[in-house]
């Protein structure tokens, strides 16, 4: 129960950095267009760690301490998820910690003005080039 409980905490944050995502690049899309669709399921899970940690998000204090509640959150999830089944993966303070930091990190994805929130969006989808 509480690896789900874990696991589910990144889902939330992940999908809320999606929504980002395709709200700001079609804001006039429908969330069940097609189109919003694809950008919204272009979010990848691998890019996330290395977007965070290169510039402009690292570069900023409100991206840093976001970035570093993800990254921290999606290392939890792997080890919910893929850890071998005994009872001690996560003790119950540390999931509900886990948990916290979780509504924590969607709380500030949502709070984020509308500036910040486009460079959150093009900085998670597009690979910057040199």
């Amino acid at each position: 129960m509480r690896r789900r409980a874990v696991s589910t905490a990144y889902y939330a944050v992940f999908h809320a950095l999606a929504k980002v995502c395709a709200d700001e690049l079609l804001p006039a899309a429908r969330p069940d267009s097609d189109e919003y669709a694809r950008v919204y399921r272009s979010l990848d899970h691998g890019s996330l760690k290395s977007a965070f940690r290169g510039v402009p998000l690292a570069d900023r204090d409100v991206f840093r301490n976001l970035g570093d509640l993800i990254v921290r959150l999606q290392s939890e999830r792997h080890r919910a998820d893929y850890a071998p089944p005994v009872q001690t993966v996560f003790t119950t303070e540390r999931a509900e910690r886990l948990i916290a930091q979780g509504r924590r990190a969607v709380s500030g994805i949502e709070a984020l003005d509308a500036a910040d929130r486009r460079t959150l969006a093009v900085c998670l989808l597009f690979k910057a080039r040199p």
